[in-house]
């Protein structure tokens, strides 16, 4: 099974959802990539909020219908099992 990262970030209320373009392996090799970029993105945008998830690629997939039928990106919504 493979696994996306997929990052939301929030200015304000206004929040937008990036997914990385690699697949990682193992849910345990995303997690460290993860935490790696929570750093990164706190002292990039000191001002933001935000979640960074490990999707499995069904998991991803749901998401992205979400998405697609018109959903937010939110930190506080759950989608079918999922955390985003």
């Amino acid at each position: 099974m493979k696994f996306i990262m997929v990052i939301v970030i929030c200015f304000g209320v206004d929040c937008n959802a990036i997914f990385e373009q690699n697949y990682y392996d193992t849910k345990e090799q995303c997690l460290q990539v993860a935490t790696e970029t929570t750093a990164f993105m706190q002292d990039a945008y000191p001002t933001s909020s935000g979640v960074i998830h490990c999707f499995s690629e069904e998991e991803f997939s749901l998401y992205q219908e979400y998405l697609k039928n018109g959903g937010k990106p939110s930190l506080n919504r759950t989608i079918q099992g999922t955390d985003a």
